[in-house]
């Protein structure tokens, strides 16, 4: 995927990263997580970052801003924008 962040109404493209998720109470997500963990720190060019969900949602303005947008949302009770899937890949 790449990122994209609005800044001052223009989109910038970041650069590309792509986001695995691996359940760590699995035999196989285990031993990927820990392969990982080690190439990363061969490597230590980071390649490889590790972050939590929350901590990559609070990393920017942007990000934080559409966080608590959402956070908003939910408290008030608005439904939000419903999208389809089928609309997401045209």
């Amino acid at each position: 995927m790449i990122s994209t962040f609005a800044k001052n109404n223009t989109f910038v493209k970041s650069k590309r990263m792509t986001t695995i998720q691996i359940n760590e109470k699995t035999k196989i997500g285990k031993t990927v997580l820990e392969m990982l963990k080690a190439l990363a720190k061969i490597e230590n060019d980071n390649s490889i970052k590790f972050i939590d969900e929350t901590e990559y949602l609070l990393s920017s303005k942007a990000n934080e801003e559409a966080l608590m947008h959402g956070i908003k949302q939910v408290q008030e009770g608005e439904k939000g924008k419903t999208i389809k899937t089928s609309e997401l890949w045209k």
